[in-house]
């Protein structure tokens, strides 16, 4: 289904990135990706079919996740900065 969908709305059928707690930047990653991708998410989880409505956000959670890939763009970036520095 997640294949197809993103086909449907001509997106890259790329899987969703995890959350890693050892891996910094990996909670920006995964929510800049749900962002790109929140019309295939939105379609997918609308769909009453596939029983995922429980998991469909309205306008408020896409707010808050926006918000935090504000502040985790900040972060995103001296960490790598920081590698960068740390490695030449």
């Amino acid at each position: 289904m997640w294949r197809r969908t993103c086909s449907e709305l001509n997106l890259k059928k790329r899987l969703i990135p995890r959350d890693v707690v050892t891996r910094w930047n990996s909670t920006y990653d995964m929510m800049h990706f749900v962002l790109t991708y929140r019309q295939a998410i939105d379609q997918i989880t609308a769909d009453k079919g596939l029983k995922l409505r429980r998991y469909e956000l309205d306008d408020d959670d896409w707010a808050i996740i926006e918000d935090l890939v504000s502040v985790l763009e900040v972060s995103s970036f001296f960490c790598i900065v920081y590698t960068i520095l740390i490695h030449s």
